[in-house]
């Protein structure tokens, strides 16, 4: 057994054990980030798990600063680097050269972080969507030009009724191309405003051959569409991301075609009922107004118009008693009020006051004498009686032991 002489000595001798094997100088490994902090001085430090194991890394600026993407928790990267060992720590980690994104190679993956996204901004929200025109005079199609999905469609729509026009922008609908130009043909039909309606169809296919319409190009430019899209991809179970975002989706193009447009017959239908409907409703009107000029015929005031004046006369004078006895109510009520208010004031007279033997005193300046304090003697005074004033002179001034003043 080998006896380390202390801790330093052991790391360093992990470290160095780790740094002689070729096999962890430089490798790449796979796996979803778990965790993941960027420093003051642009350094990462993240961890990258799989369902058993983690394992801590770090990528400094310098080589964080070549990345072609920005890490984020929960992605599936491929780490490139090496192995180290922190001797003064005791931890081991990846030092990482370069991260690159491997859920570019899993379909589902980047589907549900798509969808995430785009629901998150609420581009499915359903009080967003637009409502498909019941009777639309030219229906727009984003589709291959060849193949059996436009036949079906034209097919569809002129059994149902042959008096709509159908209008075609080509698109590839599998591969690179398929995005960019179905994006195209969205935004053509709104710039020249030529249709009521968009269909965007696809027959069926594999999982991956339907997956050009899980682009957010696409999506955004359904979302933006000032006239109303139906998704038609695929089959009844394939549900792509135009699906969510179209305003409406069709299980498949030949169900757009039927979902469209209304049969001939469905409206002739229609038309039918609505016409009987009408007839009823007129000659309902045309009875009901029929009755009300016989009661107006047969009128009184039509046969006796001076009848008639007498009758509405006897209501006016009747109203005119009813106003007569009103008004000298509130008349007598309102006097008698006035009476009142008129004793109240003339109790608050001063000059009745005075009328019934009282005075009052006031100073040289004319300010009421309302304590004996107020003045001294020598100080000339007015007293002020109902029918006159009297001029006096203070003599004497005698305080009362309550603090009133006593008789001078």
């Amino acid at each position: 057994m080998f006896d380390f002489d202390s801790v330093s000595h052991l790391n360093g001798y992990i470290k160095q054990s780790l740094q002689d094997n070729p096999y962890l100088a430089e490798f790449s490994v796979t796996g979803e980030i778990s965790q993941y902090t960027v420093s003051s001085r642009d350094h990462a430090y993240f961890s990258i798990k799989d369902d058993q194991s983690v394992i801590n890394c770090v990528i400094f600026s310098r080589s964080r600063s070549m990345l072609k993407i920005e890490p984020e928790i929960g992605m599936k990267v491929k780490v490139t680097g090496g192995l180290d060992y922190y001797t003064a720590g005791g931890k081991l980690q990846v030092i990482a050269t370069n991260i690159e994104d491997k859920g570019a190679g899993d379909l589902h993956e980047q589907f549900n972080k798509l969808f995430k996204k785009l629901q998150d901004e609420g581009l499915f929200e359903p009080s967003k969507k637009k409502a498909i025109p019941i009777l639309p005079k030219r229906i727009g199609v984003v589709t291959s030009s060849s193949g059996k999905v436009i036949s079906d469609i034209v097919n569809t729509i002129r059994k149902r009724n042959p008096h709509h026009d159908i209008l075609l922008y080509p698109a590839s609908v599998q591969g690179a191309e398929c995005p960019p130009e179905v994006i195209s043909g969205i935004e053509y039909f709104n710039k020249e405003k030529n249709v009521d309606v968009i269909i965007v169809a696809r027959g069926g296919g594999s999982y991956e051959e339907l997956f050009c319409f899980n682009d957010e190009g696409i999506a955004r430019a359904v979302f933006a569409s000032e006239i109303p899209v139906i998704s038609a991809i695929g089959h009844e179970p394939d549900y792509t991301i135009i699906d969510y975002v179209a305003d409406v989706r069709a299980a498949t193009p030949t169900a757009a075609g039927e979902m469209v447009i209304a049969s001939y017959d469905d409206q002739q239908k229609e038309i039918d009922n609505l016409a009987l409907n009408l007839d009823i409703a007129i000659n309902s009107f045309v009875d009901s107004r029929r009755k009300a000029l016989d009661v107006y015929k047969n009128h009184k005031a039509l046969h006796s118009p001076a009848y008639y004046a007498k009758e509405q006369l006897a209501v006016v004078n009747g109203l005119k008693t009813s106003l007569d006895a009103l008004s000298m109510r509130f008349v007598k009520q309102t006097s008698s009020e006035i009476n009142e208010l008129k004793v109240r004031l003339d109790a608050l007279n001063p000059n009745n006051v005075l009328s019934r033997g009282y005075s009052y005193v006031c100073d040289g300046s004319g300010k009421a004498v309302e304590s004996a304090k107020s003045v001294k003697k020598g100080d000339n005074v007015s007293i002020v009686l109902s029918d006159g004033t009297l001029l006096s002179e203070i003599k004497d001034i005698s305080i009362n032991a309550d603090g009133g003043a006593k008789d001078a």
